[in-house]
Protein backbone atom coordinates (compact mmCIF):
# COMPACT_ATOMS: atom_id res chain seq x y z
CA UNK A 1 0.00 0.00 0.00
CA UNK A 2 1.59 3.18 -1.06
CA UNK A 3 0.40 6.74 0.77
CA UNK A 4 0.50 10.10 -0.55
CA UNK A 5 0.82 12.56 2.65
CA UNK A 6 0.29 16.76 1.64
CA UNK A 7 0.99 19.64 4.05
CA UNK A 8 -1.57 20.56 6.77
CA UNK A 9 -2.35 23.51 8.69
CA UNK A 10 -4.36 23.17 11.74
CA UNK A 11 -6.68 19.51 13.04
CA UNK A 12 -8.94 18.94 15.31
CA UNK A 13 -11.46 16.36 17.04
CA UNK A 14 -11.91 13.79 19.13
CA UNK A 15 -10.19 10.26 18.82
CA UNK A 16 -10.51 7.38 21.08
CA UNK A 17 -6.71 6.09 21.82
CA UNK A 18 -5.75 2.57 20.30
CA UNK A 19 -5.29 -0.24 22.64
CA UNK A 20 -2.02 -1.09 23.79
CA UNK A 21 0.29 -3.69 22.24
CA UNK A 22 2.63 -4.45 24.63
CA UNK A 23 -0.53 -4.89 27.84
CA UNK A 24 -2.37 -6.66 25.00
CA UNK A 25 0.42 -9.45 23.76
CA UNK A 26 1.05 -9.98 27.81
CA UNK A 27 -2.46 -10.45 28.58
CA UNK A 28 -2.83 -12.99 25.72
CA UNK A 29 -0.32 -15.32 27.20
CA UNK A 30 -1.36 -14.69 30.68
CA UNK A 31 -4.40 -15.89 29.97
CA UNK A 32 -3.20 -18.87 28.16
CA UNK A 33 -1.31 -19.60 30.74
CA UNK A 34 -4.24 -19.25 33.61
CA UNK A 35 -6.29 -22.66 33.33
CA UNK A 36 -10.28 -21.90 32.79
CA UNK A 37 -12.07 -19.04 30.95
CA UNK A 38 -10.29 -15.20 31.03
CA UNK A 39 -11.99 -12.51 29.33
CA UNK A 40 -9.30 -9.87 27.40
CA UNK A 41 -11.61 -6.87 26.48
CA UNK A 42 -10.76 -3.64 24.49
CA UNK A 43 -7.31 -5.50 23.11
CA UNK A 44 -5.72 -5.31 19.79
CA UNK A 45 -5.63 -8.13 17.33
CA UNK A 46 -3.38 -7.41 14.92
CA UNK A 47 -0.28 -7.16 13.41
CA UNK A 48 2.57 -8.18 16.47
CA UNK A 49 -0.02 -9.31 18.34
CA UNK A 50 -1.82 -11.14 15.58
CA UNK A 51 1.30 -13.16 15.47
CA UNK A 52 1.05 -14.23 19.19
CA UNK A 53 -2.52 -15.19 19.18
CA UNK A 54 -1.88 -17.47 15.94
CA UNK A 55 0.87 -19.41 17.82
CA UNK A 56 -1.11 -19.81 21.10
CA UNK A 57 -4.15 -21.21 19.04
CA UNK A 58 -1.66 -23.86 17.10
CA UNK A 59 -0.34 -24.64 20.82
CA UNK A 60 -4.09 -25.37 21.79
CA UNK A 61 -5.68 -22.37 23.45
CA UNK A 62 -8.83 -21.35 22.26
CA UNK A 63 -9.26 -17.42 21.55
CA UNK A 64 -12.35 -16.79 20.40
CA UNK A 65 -14.11 -13.82 19.94
CA UNK A 66 -17.29 -12.58 21.59
CA UNK A 67 -17.92 -9.17 20.75
CA UNK A 68 -16.40 -6.57 18.95
CA UNK A 69 -14.19 -5.61 22.00
CA UNK A 70 -13.83 -8.64 24.10
CA UNK A 71 -11.86 -11.77 23.61
CA UNK A 72 -12.61 -15.44 25.43
CA UNK A 73 -9.30 -17.62 26.11
CA UNK A 74 -9.68 -21.03 26.66
CA UNK A 75 -7.29 -23.13 27.85
CA UNK A 76 -8.32 -26.48 29.68
CA UNK A 77 -5.35 -28.92 29.49
CA UNK A 78 -2.47 -29.84 31.69
CA UNK A 79 -0.56 -28.75 28.95
CA UNK A 80 0.10 -27.60 25.68
CA UNK A 81 -0.07 -29.12 21.83
CA UNK A 82 3.57 -30.45 20.57
CA UNK A 83 4.63 -29.03 17.40
CA UNK A 84 6.39 -30.46 14.89
CA UNK A 85 6.24 -27.34 12.48
CA UNK A 86 7.97 -24.04 12.26
CA UNK A 87 6.21 -20.98 13.58
CA UNK A 88 6.60 -18.09 12.20
CA UNK A 89 7.20 -15.10 14.43
CA UNK A 90 7.89 -12.57 11.77
CA UNK A 91 9.29 -9.39 12.90
CA UNK A 92 7.80 -9.64 16.49
CA UNK A 93 10.65 -9.02 19.05
CA UNK A 94 7.98 -9.74 21.64
CA UNK A 95 6.64 -12.90 20.36
CA UNK A 96 9.90 -14.71 19.42
CA UNK A 97 11.29 -13.54 22.96
CA UNK A 98 8.11 -14.33 25.17
CA UNK A 99 7.30 -17.65 23.15
CA UNK A 100 10.95 -18.85 23.51
CA UNK A 101 10.61 -18.72 26.89
CA UNK A 102 6.66 -20.49 26.80
CA UNK A 103 8.82 -23.17 24.73
CA UNK A 104 10.15 -24.58 28.47
CA UNK A 105 6.57 -25.99 29.33
CA UNK A 106 5.81 -27.34 25.34
CA UNK A 107 6.83 -31.07 25.27
CA UNK A 108 9.59 -31.30 22.60
CA UNK A 109 10.02 -27.48 22.75
CA UNK A 110 9.38 -25.23 19.90
CA UNK A 111 11.15 -24.26 16.63
CA UNK A 112 10.74 -20.64 15.10
CA UNK A 113 11.25 -18.76 12.15
CA UNK A 114 10.56 -15.45 10.39
CA UNK A 115 11.96 -12.26 9.89
CA UNK A 116 13.44 -11.73 13.57
CA UNK A 117 15.76 -14.25 12.81
CA UNK A 118 16.86 -13.08 9.61
CA UNK A 119 17.64 -9.10 10.48
CA UNK A 120 19.53 -11.18 13.23
CA UNK A 121 18.12 -9.28 16.17
CA UNK A 122 19.30 -9.21 19.55
CA UNK A 123 18.70 -13.00 21.61
CA UNK A 124 21.22 -14.59 22.09
CA UNK A 125 21.83 -13.67 25.67
CA UNK A 126 18.36 -14.83 26.49
CA UNK A 127 19.01 -17.87 24.85
CA UNK A 128 21.92 -18.42 27.03
CA UNK A 129 20.01 -17.50 30.64
CA UNK A 130 17.13 -19.59 29.38
CA UNK A 131 20.06 -22.68 29.75
CA UNK A 132 20.18 -21.92 33.64
CA UNK A 133 16.50 -23.32 33.48
CA UNK A 134 17.37 -26.41 31.82
CA UNK A 135 16.94 -25.60 28.68
CA UNK A 136 18.38 -26.58 25.15
CA UNK A 137 18.86 -25.07 22.35
CA UNK A 138 19.41 -24.72 18.49
CA UNK A 139 20.04 -21.76 16.65
CA UNK A 140 20.95 -22.20 12.67
CA UNK A 141 21.00 -19.24 10.52
CA UNK A 142 16.98 -18.48 10.03
CA UNK A 143 16.22 -20.91 12.33
CA UNK A 144 15.65 -21.54 16.16
CA UNK A 145 14.90 -24.43 18.00
CA UNK A 146 14.53 -24.38 21.67
CA UNK A 147 13.44 -27.47 24.59
CA UNK A 148 13.62 -28.01 28.23
CA UNK A 149 15.77 -31.62 28.86
CA UNK A 150 16.20 -31.12 32.68
CA UNK A 151 14.46 -29.79 35.19
CA UNK A 152 17.21 -28.51 37.27
CA UNK A 153 17.14 -24.47 37.82
CA UNK A 154 20.09 -22.75 38.48
CA UNK A 155 20.82 -18.84 39.32
CA UNK A 156 19.96 -17.08 35.80
CA UNK A 157 22.38 -13.61 35.10
CA UNK A 158 21.10 -12.18 32.09
CA UNK A 159 22.23 -8.44 30.60
CA UNK A 160 19.55 -5.66 31.27
CA UNK A 161 20.73 -2.93 28.62
CA UNK A 162 19.85 -4.71 25.51
CA UNK A 163 16.28 -5.59 25.68
CA UNK A 164 13.83 -5.30 28.78
CA UNK A 165 11.84 -8.55 26.85
CA UNK A 166 14.64 -10.59 27.73
CA UNK A 167 12.94 -9.96 31.70
CA UNK A 168 10.40 -9.85 30.88
CA UNK A 169 9.68 -13.37 29.02
CA UNK A 170 11.55 -14.87 32.40
CA UNK A 171 9.16 -13.07 34.59
CA UNK A 172 6.38 -14.44 32.57
CA UNK A 173 7.29 -18.27 32.12
CA UNK A 174 9.47 -18.73 35.68
CA UNK A 175 6.45 -18.76 37.72
CA UNK A 176 5.21 -21.76 35.99
CA UNK A 177 8.32 -23.76 36.19
CA UNK A 178 9.02 -26.85 38.75
CA UNK A 179 12.47 -27.28 39.19
CA UNK A 180 13.96 -31.01 41.20
CA UNK A 181 16.62 -28.81 43.13
CA UNK A 182 14.53 -25.91 44.27
CA UNK A 183 11.29 -23.73 44.91
CA UNK A 184 12.45 -20.79 43.82
CA UNK A 185 14.16 -19.33 40.74
CA UNK A 186 16.97 -16.73 41.20
CA UNK A 187 17.06 -13.83 38.51
CA UNK A 188 19.98 -11.45 38.38
CA UNK A 189 20.00 -8.51 35.85
CA UNK A 190 23.38 -7.98 35.50
CA UNK A 191 23.62 -4.61 33.79
CA UNK A 192 21.49 -1.44 34.26
CA UNK A 193 18.28 -2.08 33.05
CA UNK A 194 16.90 0.09 30.13
CA UNK A 195 13.11 0.21 28.87
CA UNK A 196 12.15 -0.60 32.68
CA UNK A 197 8.51 0.70 32.20
CA UNK A 198 7.80 -2.53 30.28
CA UNK A 199 8.79 -4.46 33.10
CA UNK A 200 6.65 -2.91 34.89
CA UNK A 201 3.80 -3.63 32.87
CA UNK A 202 4.86 -6.97 33.19
CA UNK A 203 4.57 -7.55 36.53
CA UNK A 204 0.84 -5.12 36.53
CA UNK A 205 -0.08 -7.87 34.60
CA UNK A 206 0.77 -10.98 36.14
CA UNK A 207 -0.18 -9.24 39.62
CA UNK A 208 -3.46 -9.73 37.92
CA UNK A 209 -3.28 -13.10 36.68
CA UNK A 210 -2.60 -14.10 40.54
CA UNK A 211 1.34 -14.12 39.80
CA UNK A 212 3.93 -13.00 43.16
CA UNK A 213 7.46 -11.94 42.08
CA UNK A 214 9.99 -10.54 44.30
CA UNK A 215 11.75 -7.63 42.74
CA UNK A 216 14.74 -5.71 44.81
CA UNK A 217 15.76 -2.84 42.61
CA UNK A 218 19.64 -1.79 43.17
CA UNK A 219 20.75 1.72 43.14
CA UNK A 220 22.91 1.37 40.01
CA UNK A 221 19.59 0.25 38.37
CA UNK A 222 20.34 -3.64 38.44
CA UNK A 223 18.19 -6.02 39.60
CA UNK A 224 17.65 -9.59 41.33
CA UNK A 225 14.55 -11.02 41.32
CA UNK A 226 13.06 -14.20 43.16
CA UNK A 227 10.33 -15.90 42.15
CA UNK A 228 8.27 -19.19 43.48
CA UNK A 229 8.18 -21.77 40.91
CA UNK A 230 4.85 -24.10 40.67
CA UNK A 231 2.48 -20.86 41.12
CA UNK A 232 -0.57 -20.84 39.26
CA UNK A 233 -1.85 -18.80 37.00
CA UNK A 234 -5.87 -17.11 37.58
CA UNK A 235 -8.16 -16.61 34.80
CA UNK A 236 -9.41 -13.08 35.14
CA UNK A 237 -11.60 -10.74 33.17
CA UNK A 238 -8.57 -7.91 31.45
CA UNK A 239 -9.29 -4.38 30.40
CA UNK A 240 -6.48 -3.46 27.88
CA UNK A 241 -5.58 0.06 28.55
CA UNK A 242 -5.23 3.14 25.78
CA UNK A 243 -1.65 3.39 24.25
CA UNK A 244 0.49 6.47 25.24
CA UNK A 245 2.63 4.42 22.91
CA UNK A 246 0.46 5.07 19.54
CA UNK A 247 -1.05 8.47 20.32
CA UNK A 248 2.35 10.00 20.72
CA UNK A 249 2.03 10.62 16.97
CA UNK A 250 -1.09 11.85 16.93
CA UNK A 251 -0.05 13.94 19.98
CA UNK A 252 2.80 15.23 18.02
CA UNK A 253 1.14 16.35 14.89
CA UNK A 254 -1.13 18.71 16.74
CA UNK A 255 0.90 20.34 18.75
CA UNK A 256 3.79 21.03 15.53
CA UNK A 257 0.43 22.77 13.54
CA UNK A 258 1.09 26.69 12.61
CA UNK A 259 -2.55 27.40 12.94
CA UNK A 260 -4.99 26.77 16.16
CA UNK A 261 -5.58 23.08 16.64
CA UNK A 262 -7.57 21.12 19.54
CA UNK A 263 -7.31 17.44 19.59
CA UNK A 264 -8.77 15.69 22.75
CA UNK A 265 -7.55 11.74 23.19
CA UNK A 266 -9.72 9.86 25.19
CA UNK A 267 -9.63 6.03 26.86
CA UNK A 268 -6.95 6.57 28.72
CA UNK A 269 -5.24 4.85 32.29
CA UNK A 270 -2.79 7.02 33.98
CA UNK A 271 -2.37 5.10 36.64
CA UNK A 272 -0.79 1.98 34.65
CA UNK A 273 3.11 2.23 34.26
CA UNK A 274 3.37 3.06 30.70
CA UNK A 275 6.32 4.92 29.93
CA UNK A 276 5.56 6.50 26.98
CA UNK A 277 3.02 8.94 28.76
CA UNK A 278 6.31 10.34 29.66
CA UNK A 279 5.98 12.18 26.09
CA UNK A 280 3.57 14.67 27.41
CA UNK A 281 5.52 16.02 30.02
CA UNK A 282 8.52 16.26 27.86
CA UNK A 283 6.61 18.14 25.33
CA UNK A 284 5.33 20.53 28.03
CA UNK A 285 9.09 21.03 28.68
CA UNK A 286 9.59 22.36 25.51
CA UNK A 287 6.44 24.67 25.50
CA UNK A 288 3.58 22.79 24.39
CA UNK A 289 -0.14 22.91 26.21
CA UNK A 290 -1.40 20.20 26.85
CA UNK A 291 -4.28 19.61 29.70
CA UNK A 292 -4.70 16.28 31.48
CA UNK A 293 -8.06 15.23 32.64
CA UNK A 294 -7.25 11.90 34.76
CA UNK A 295 -10.90 11.87 36.58
CA UNK A 296 -11.87 11.03 32.40
CA UNK A 297 -9.22 9.43 31.44
CA UNK A 298 -8.62 12.60 28.86
CA UNK A 299 -5.82 14.73 26.96
CA UNK A 300 -6.65 18.19 25.30
CA UNK A 301 -4.09 18.85 22.90
CA UNK A 302 -3.51 22.32 21.40
CA UNK A 303 -1.43 23.44 18.65
CA UNK A 304 0.23 26.39 16.84
CA UNK A 305 3.97 26.51 16.58
CA UNK A 306 3.63 30.13 16.39
CA UNK A 307 1.05 30.80 19.31
CA UNK A 308 3.22 27.96 21.71
CA UNK A 309 6.64 27.85 19.63
CA UNK A 310 8.71 24.38 21.08
CA UNK A 311 12.30 24.73 22.09
CA UNK A 312 15.34 22.10 21.74
CA UNK A 313 15.96 20.49 24.71
CA UNK A 314 18.32 17.29 26.46
CA UNK A 315 15.91 13.72 26.06
CA UNK A 316 16.89 10.67 28.07
CA UNK A 317 16.11 7.85 25.78
CA UNK A 318 16.78 4.62 28.36
CA UNK A 319 12.90 4.49 29.54
CA UNK A 320 11.29 5.48 26.14
CA UNK A 321 12.58 3.72 23.18
CA UNK A 322 9.43 3.55 21.14
CA UNK A 323 8.70 7.49 21.71
CA UNK A 324 12.27 7.93 20.22
CA UNK A 325 11.13 8.19 16.09
CA UNK A 326 8.65 10.48 17.17
CA UNK A 327 10.64 12.71 19.02
CA UNK A 328 13.15 13.20 16.91
CA UNK A 329 10.66 14.46 14.24
CA UNK A 330 9.31 17.02 17.05
CA UNK A 331 13.08 18.57 17.22
CA UNK A 332 13.28 19.29 13.46
CA UNK A 333 11.02 21.77 14.71
CA UNK A 334 11.66 22.97 18.17
CA UNK A 335 14.33 25.97 18.54
CA UNK A 336 17.95 25.77 18.50
CA UNK A 337 18.99 22.03 19.03
CA UNK A 338 17.27 18.12 20.80
CA UNK A 339 19.55 16.05 21.63
CA UNK A 340 18.23 11.76 22.43
CA UNK A 341 21.16 10.42 24.29
CA UNK A 342 21.10 6.83 26.09
CA UNK A 343 20.14 5.59 23.21
CA UNK A 344 22.03 2.53 22.19
CA UNK A 345 19.55 0.52 22.66
CA UNK A 346 17.31 1.54 20.00
CA UNK A 347 19.77 0.34 17.57
CA UNK A 348 18.48 -3.62 18.37
CA UNK A 349 14.64 -2.95 17.92
CA UNK A 350 13.00 -3.06 14.52
CA UNK A 351 15.50 -1.55 12.75
CA UNK A 352 18.56 0.45 13.96
CA UNK A 353 16.44 3.59 14.69
CA UNK A 354 19.46 5.89 15.32
CA UNK A 355 20.59 5.53 11.79
CA UNK A 356 17.17 5.37 9.98
CA UNK A 357 16.04 8.19 11.31
CA UNK A 358 19.26 10.16 10.66
CA UNK A 359 19.32 9.40 7.00
CA UNK A 360 15.64 9.60 6.35
CA UNK A 361 15.90 13.38 8.03
CA UNK A 362 18.80 14.50 6.06
CA UNK A 363 16.76 13.85 3.05
CA UNK A 364 13.90 15.82 4.13
CA UNK A 365 16.80 18.73 4.72
CA UNK A 366 17.65 18.65 8.23
CA UNK A 367 20.42 19.04 9.92
CA UNK A 368 21.57 15.83 12.43
CA UNK A 369 24.52 14.33 14.32
CA UNK A 370 24.63 10.68 14.55
CA UNK A 371 26.81 9.43 17.53
CA UNK A 372 26.59 5.77 18.74
CA UNK A 373 23.97 6.46 21.30
CA UNK A 374 22.44 9.39 20.80
CA UNK A 375 21.13 11.63 18.09
CA UNK A 376 21.00 15.30 17.76
CA UNK A 377 18.26 16.81 15.75
CA UNK A 378 19.05 20.93 14.89
CA UNK A 379 16.18 23.33 14.02
CA UNK A 380 15.05 23.27 10.73
CA UNK A 381 12.55 26.18 9.02
CA UNK A 382 11.31 23.93 5.64
CA UNK A 383 10.98 20.43 5.61
CA UNK A 384 11.42 19.71 1.96
CA UNK A 385 8.46 16.85 0.59
CA UNK A 386 10.35 13.67 -0.52
CA UNK A 387 10.13 9.95 -0.87
CA UNK A 388 10.26 8.31 2.36
CA UNK A 389 11.55 5.03 3.71
CA UNK A 390 10.67 2.89 6.93
CA UNK A 391 12.85 0.26 6.68
CA UNK A 392 10.20 -2.29 8.12
CA UNK A 393 10.12 -0.35 11.49
CA UNK A 394 6.71 0.94 12.10
CA UNK A 395 7.14 3.68 14.46
CA UNK A 396 9.36 5.03 12.06
CA UNK A 397 6.57 5.27 9.34
CA UNK A 398 4.43 6.90 11.58
CA UNK A 399 7.14 9.53 12.57
CA UNK A 400 8.18 10.37 9.37
CA UNK A 401 4.55 10.63 8.18
CA UNK A 402 3.73 13.16 10.76
CA UNK A 403 6.88 14.88 9.96
CA UNK A 404 5.69 15.08 6.10
CA UNK A 405 2.24 16.76 7.19
CA UNK A 406 4.71 19.53 7.89
CA UNK A 407 7.18 19.55 4.64
CA UNK A 408 6.88 21.90 1.49
CA UNK A 409 5.37 19.33 -0.99
CA UNK A 410 3.93 16.12 -0.93
CA UNK A 411 5.84 13.46 0.29
CA UNK A 412 4.76 9.33 -0.53
CA UNK A 413 5.86 6.60 1.51
CA UNK A 414 5.09 2.71 0.23
CA UNK A 415 4.70 -0.23 2.14
CA UNK A 416 2.58 1.62 4.87
CA UNK A 417 1.04 -1.93 5.76
CA UNK A 418 3.56 -2.14 8.56
CA UNK A 419 1.30 0.52 10.39
CA UNK A 420 -0.93 -2.58 11.27
CA UNK A 421 2.02 -3.78 13.57
CA UNK A 422 0.86 -1.33 16.37
CA UNK A 423 -1.61 0.89 15.30
CA UNK A 424 -4.15 -0.30 12.09
CA UNK A 425 -6.40 3.02 13.34
CA UNK A 426 -3.39 5.27 12.02
CA UNK A 427 -4.91 6.64 8.98
CA UNK A 428 -8.56 6.60 9.88
CA UNK A 429 -7.70 8.78 13.00
CA UNK A 430 -5.38 10.71 10.67
CA UNK A 431 -7.87 11.56 8.32
CA UNK A 432 -10.97 11.78 11.13
CA UNK A 433 -8.98 15.06 12.50
CA UNK A 434 -8.05 16.30 9.24
CA UNK A 435 -5.20 15.33 7.51
CA UNK A 436 -5.24 15.08 3.90
CA UNK A 437 -3.72 11.49 3.69
CA UNK A 438 -4.16 9.18 0.67
CA UNK A 439 -3.88 5.40 0.16
CA UNK A 440 -3.96 3.52 -2.98
CA UNK A 441 -3.45 -0.72 -2.87
CA UNK A 442 -1.46 -0.68 -5.43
Amino acid sequence: MKIKISPILQLKGRIVAPPSKSYSHRAFIAAALSKGVSLIRNPLVSGDVAVTINILKSLGVKILKETDDTYIVLHEENSFSPQAEELDCKNSGTTIRFMSAFSLIVKDGLTFKGEFLKRKRPILPFLEALKKLGAVYKLNGNKLSIMRKLTHCDKTNIVGNISSQFISALLMICPVLHCDNTCFINIKITEPIVSYPYIQMTKDVLTSFGIEISEKLNQDNTIHYIIRCAQNYRPQIYDIPGDFSSIAFLIAAAVLTKEDSELIIQNLDFKKPQGDKMLIKILKDMGAKIEINKNLGELKVYGNINKYPLKGININCKEIPDLFPILSIIGVFAKGKTKLYNAAHLRYKESDRIAILSRELKKLGVKVKEQKDELTIYHCKNLKGSKIYHHGDHRVAMSLIIACLFADSESQLSNAEIINDSYPNFFSHLKQVGAPIELNDC
